[in-house]
């Protein structure tokens, strides 16, 4: 008898070679099933459903895209439209699996994640995972409102569109028709969107990138986890949480430590960056956040704390500000607080980061960084931006033009905040100003603010000398003040004579 193609393909039958055919464990599975009710008919067939753990609020960051994935799939829920794929792709970890199961819950739909295990529980292989979408698909049409999900997409298109025939891994076309014909709204999980080549690609009508939600975001997604975790935790450990930046699979897993060892917080943030770190590779993240920044300490031509409540009031996020001025003066760290008045990230870049000795690698560099700012809402800062906005007047390579060029275009199309911050504001290429929304001169302290700095940082009044120090910068009484707890200085005459000495 001649066997069928495409029952091959769906993963039905498989060839056990010499022309003997025989049924794969996907229809075994289901000769053998003895449910009895509709429900485990339907799990068994379809797969299982589990609840979302997070609301269709904790996916705000992702903007528009969220809501128009809503609507085309609700659309095609109701008017039962077929051949609905969307592509939801991203790192590990930014809770590509959990979107897919809000969505569903948000529009009252049963989530079914098909081709996961096979009827031992056992890792199924491709045919099995074909085999398994084929009948989900074939009895989506009778099961009301149902949304595919196909976890881990690239393992079953990978090398489906390859050119060289020999190396391809089943039918092209076939695969193709799979995809444009599903009867139920599909989603297609990966991280290697890539990998699923362009025909494949071209058949999505919504593609979905996840990224790490911003620091506001994190805050409001923390206090859900834990409450459903039943973890009591104070505000101001969820707010040191939340400064982590992480992806959510990331810190729900740090607080499932901190559930199970009941070490609250501190367990939750030591799980959590102990991963982080270890997937970046390097130990970039603090244990210890920076001291909070106090306007009132720090002098400019502006008033830096009602400047800070109004861009926090601010409803738009395309803000774009130059601080400049001597240094040590609390640029970068006002900079910083700015973005915390904001709940969101920081991206902070120095020049000797972005500067490359290859033609275009700055050029490179400096796009990448917007991007990422871009895509995770975060506030760029970059310091001694000098460095990569010299007056283009001076120039003597074109590539000193061009990374400027770069540069401009790119302030100039920022919708998310960005601060630059020099000692040289005169060196910077005119065009560059008006670029920026706000220009901050920052100065050296005022006799009065050098006073409440020292007593406020090492606990006794000022001595009369420090009035008489000039200039003096939030930066110096850093310096002294790191300084002073390794020499185990205390009194104040002393500590006069440090900062006289910076």
């Amino acid at each position: 008898m001649k066997i069928s193609r495409p029952l091959r393909l769906l993963g039905l039958l498989e060839d056990r070679n010499g022309g003997d055919f025989a049924p794969t464990r996907t229809v075994l599975h289901i000769a053998r099933l003895s449910a009895s009710t509709d429900e485990a008919l339907r799990n068994a067939l379809l797969g299982r459903s589990t609840p979302a753990d997070l609301a269709w609020e904790d996916f705000a960051h992702l903007g528009e895209i969220r809501e128009l994935a809503e609507a085309l799939v609700g659309a095609a829920l109701a008017r039962r439209s077929k051949g609905v794929n969307v592509l939801v792709h991203g790192v590990p970890g930014t809770g590509k699996t959990e979107f897919a199961r809000t969505l569903a819950a948000q529009l009252s739909a049963r989530a079914c994640f098909v081709g996961e295990a096979d009827d031992l529980d056992a890792e199924p292989n491709r045919q099995d995972r074909i085999a398994a979408f084929a009948v989900a698909r074939a009895l989506a049409a009778r099961a009301g409102r149902m949304l595919l999900v196909v976890d881990e997409a690239d393992d079953i298109f990978t090398g489906v569109d390859e050119d060289d025939a020999g190396k391809r891994r089943g039918s092209k076309v076939f695969m193709n028709r799979l995809v444009e014909s599903t009867e139920a709204p599909t989603l297609w999980i990966t991280n290697h969107p890539e990998r699923l080549g362009p025909a494949v690609m071209r058949r999505m009508a919504l593609a979905i990138r996840l990224s790490e939600p911003g620091r506001e975001r994190r805050r409001i997604m923390l206090g859900r986890i834990a409450e459903r975790r039943r973890l009591v935790l104070p505000s101001q450990d969820l707010d040191s949480l939340a400064e982590i930046e992480a992806a959510p699979a990331i810190l729900d897993g740090g607080l499932r430590v901190a559930q199970l060892t009941r070490g609250g917080a501190k367990a939750a943030s030591l799980a959590a960056r102990s991963i982080q770190q270890t997937l970046l590779g390097r130990a970039t993240i603090s244990p210890r956040p920076p001291a909070p920044f106090d306007p009132s300490l720090s002098a400019a031509d502006v008033d830096l704390a009602h400047l800070a409540d109004r861009v926090a009031a601010c409803p738009g996020r395309a803000l774009s500000f130059c601080f400049h001025g001597l240094p040590g003066t609390g640029k970068s760290a006002y900079a910083r607080h700015l973005a915390t008045r904001l709940g969101v990230d920081v991206i902070e870049r120095r020049a000797s980061d972005l500067l490359s000795m290859w033609v275009g690698g700055t050029e490179q560099a400096i796009a990448a960084a917007f991007a990422e700012a871009t895509e995770r809402g975060a506030m760029l800062i970059l310091d001694e931006a000098d460095s990569l906005l010299r007056d283009r007047a001076g120039a003597r390579a074109s590539w000193e033009v061009s990374q400027v060029n770069e540069m401009l275009t790119h302030m100039e199309a920022a919708q998310h905040p960005f601060a630059c911050t020099t000692n040289l504001m005169e060196s910077l290429d005119p065009a560059t100003l008006r670029r920026f929304l706000f220009k901050v001169e920052f100065r050296p302290m005022s006799a009065e603010q050098a006073s409440c700095a020292f007593e406020a940082l090492f606990g006794h009044p000022a001595p009369a000398g420090v009035r008489e120090l000039t200039p003096l910068a939030p930066g110096d009484f850093s310096v002294v003040a790191r300084k002073a707890a390794v020499l185990g200085v205390r009194d104040p005459t002393e500590l006069l004579a440090l900062l006289t000495a910076v």
